[in-house]
């Protein structure tokens, strides 16, 4: 079942275009990323999807009900929306701002869900703390925990760990992660963190150029990028030259380019036709990063990452070791 659809999706901004026939379909229990750079429009599907912002053409479908057509009927209840800012009640205890999602309920009916939500987000000790008494972790817990206290079936996440710090940052995501499977949600989630799409996602979209380029799942897009822009978003890449091509026998490879991951990028000191200069060194605490320049083309400068730099010097000559398997080839 489709839990949230868009179908030639665009808007604009005092006749400035933000975002060109957006189409993509959420299932039911999917968690589903939009991936982009800052100012690529992505909060703005959110806040669209949401009825912050109406002003729009194209459809947006909440199940089969049309967002546009039936804004009073449709299932916009059962939407919670997580901001990046967590939009606390900074006046209201950690209780308090929980239970504010809770108005049509009972004294009751409201302790025992904030009890039984404080224990699951494990916030039972700063019950009655007040927000600014709280880490950003706590506060981003208390922010899920007062959307996920009406129990919706939608969760739109905005950007929710860019403040966190990177060990936090990532308890967390795999924590929201369990959290949305565990209550068998549909979410979209706005990121420009690759780490976060690919770790936290069933699939992703990537938008470039005001459109989405790409849906897939995040193996899908890793390794099989529609274009140069994808493969650099995902991860770092080095250029090779073309000629690379002739020596794996691969046919019909006019007006393509030749990528490979960094991270299966390697060098032996066996000769073969490809000679590299090393030109640099930078140690990276677990790793050293290697740059080089091909002997014959140097007009490209590779990447390589090793654990062991013995025996090796600027100004060596080393050989590029790569299997075909490896080889992304992208139309230009």
């Amino acid at each position: 079942m489709i839990a949230i659809s868009l179908k030639n999706y665009s808007i604009s901004f005092q006749d400035i275009n933000i975002l060109s026939d957006v189409s993509f379909d959420v299932k039911e229990g999917e968690i589903f990323t939009i991936l982009g750079a800052s100012g690529s429009g992505k909060s703005t599907i959110l806040r669209s999807i949401s009825s912050l912002e109406n002003d729009y053409t194209g459809e947006i479908s909440l199940g089969a009900c049309c967002l546009k057509d039936n804004i009073n009927s449709c299932a916009t209840q059962n939407i919670g929306y997580i901001f990046q800012d967590y939009a606390l009640f900074p006046h209201l205890n950690v209780q308090d701002n929980i239970s504010f999602a809770l108005k049509n309920k009972s004294r009751k009916e409201k302790e025992s869900i904030v009890d039984k939500l404080l224990k699951q987000f494990d916030l039972t000790e700063q019950k009655y703390k007040q927000i600014h008494e709280l880490s950003g972790g706590q506060q981003q817990r208390v922010s899920i925990a007062r959307v996920i206290a009406y129990e919706p079936k939608i969760l739109l996440l905005d950007e929710p760990f860019s403040n966190l710090d990177s060990l936090l940052r990532n308890k967390t995501r795999t924590w929201l992660k369990n959290l949305i499977k565990e209550l068998g949600l549909s979410a979209i989630l706005v990121t420009h963190d690759k780490k976060e799409a690919l770790s936290i996602s069933d699939k992703i979209a990537i938008i470039s150029n005001k459109k989405i380029v790409q849906i897939g799942t995040p193996k899908d897009l890793f390794f099989n990028p529609i274009n140069k822009y994808v493969a650099k978003f995902l991860g770092a890449i080095n250029e090779l030259p073309k000629e690379i091509i002739n020596d794996f026998d691969i046919q019909n490879s006019k007006n393509l380019e030749v990528l490979i991951r960094v991270n299966k990028t390697y060098i032996t000191k066996k000769k073969n036709n490809y000679a590299l200069k090393l030109i640099d060194i930078s140690y990276c605490g677990d790793y050293y990063e290697l740059s080089f320049e091909f002997v014959k083309h140097k007009d490209f400068l590779i990447t390589v990452l090793v654990e062991d730099i013995s025996n090796i010097a600027i100004n060596n000559i080393l050989y590029l070791d790569i299997k075909s398997k490896d080889l992304m080839l992208i139309s230009k």
